[in-house]
């Protein structure tokens, strides 16, 4: 939703009115049931105030969030209904995580695979995972100014329980019923997810984003990126979009820094060599079209 805003125009600067709101027929309340009259977009977003968000989408229109959504990999129903704007429809876990890395990645697309390659016992490869050229979801400004909002949850927020002593940026979430808590968030070069909750949908008392997600999330990163140094959420051409004022909401470090995971070379594996009298035969071309068709055909034994 604020990913549509800041496309639409809307500055983390600009000022919203916390207060009721009613749109065919459904209120919206904050979690603190309080109003605090005018605060930035900045702020809302990093107290979580409903009525705000809310009033957000409305103005740049729930069908303009739903395809925003479905541009950044959400892959399941999503309601279209004013409600829509605090997370009414149910989403994965792995499309959210996939969403947040194309923010970081400064709106590029991100695709998820599991497989990097397959090699016979004898080393030769016959599968190797090839990146398909992405595309450029919103503008690099827009991931940035996205990537600031998040930085300043945790700095400043509702996800302060995330903080690593590193540059992080992140979202927690909560349903009103305590069933689910989530947090996102990501490093320099680390996306990480945390959902919350239970498989029969019961109430989780005390549940909520910023608390226990919040704090596994940090728990997992601190392992995660472990020796290797801290770096900046941003690279430089999204720096340069960025406003004087932006640039001033920093991370906050805690005492027990740790540092940043390692980048992960795209590089692809050495290809492995046969030697011998004769060349291998010549195989057909082994990519991810020909992976896909493999899976498809493959007999389910428990059907």
């Amino acid at each position: 939703m604020y990913l549509a805003a800041l496309e639409n125009g809307v500055s983390p600067d600009d000022i919203i009115e916390d207060s009721p709101v009613t749109i065919d027929g459904w209120s919206p309340r904050n979690d603190n049931r309080r109003y605090i009259g005018e605060v930035s977009v900045r702020d809302a977003f990093a107290k979580s105030i409903n009525t705000v968000a809310v009033k957000l989408a409305d103005e740049v229109g729930f069908n303009a969030v739903a395809d925003m959504a479905r541009r950044f990999g959400i892959s399941t129903k999503i309601s279209r209904l004013p409600a829509m704007a605090l997370g009414a429809s149910e989403v994965k876990l792995i499309d959210m995580t996939t969403a947040y890395a194309s923010v970081a990645a400064g709106g590029v697309e991100v695709r998820p695979y599991a497989i990097t390659r397959v090699s016979t016992a004898s080393g030769r490869v016959v599968y190797r995972h090839e990146a398909r050229a992405p595309r450029q979801l919103v503008a690099p400004e827009v991931a940035a100014s996205m990537t600031r909002l998040m930085e300043n949850a945790v700095a400043t927020g509702t996800g302060r329980a995330a903080q690593i002593g590193r540059p992080v940026a992140g979202k927690t979430g909560t349903t009103t019923s305590n069933k689910d808590g989530w947090f996102m968030g990501f490093t320099a070069d680390l996306t990480a997810g945390v959902w919350m909750g239970r498989d029969d949908a019961r109430v989780v008392p005390g549940l909520a984003g910023g608390r226990t997600p919040a704090r596994a999330w940090a728990a997992f990163m601190k392992q995660a990126t472990e020796g290797q140094p801290a770096a900046p959420l941003y690279a430089d051409a999204q720096l340069e979009a960025l406003s004087p004022e932006e640039e001033a909401y920093g991370y906050a470090p805690e005492e027990d820094v740790v540092v940043e995971d390692p980048v992960v070379s795209d590089a692809p594996p050495e290809t492995a060599t046969v030697q011998g009298e004769h060349a291998p035969e010549a195989q057909p071309q082994i990519n991810d079209a020909w992976l896909d068709g493999v899976l498809q055909s493959t007999p389910n034994p428990h059907q």
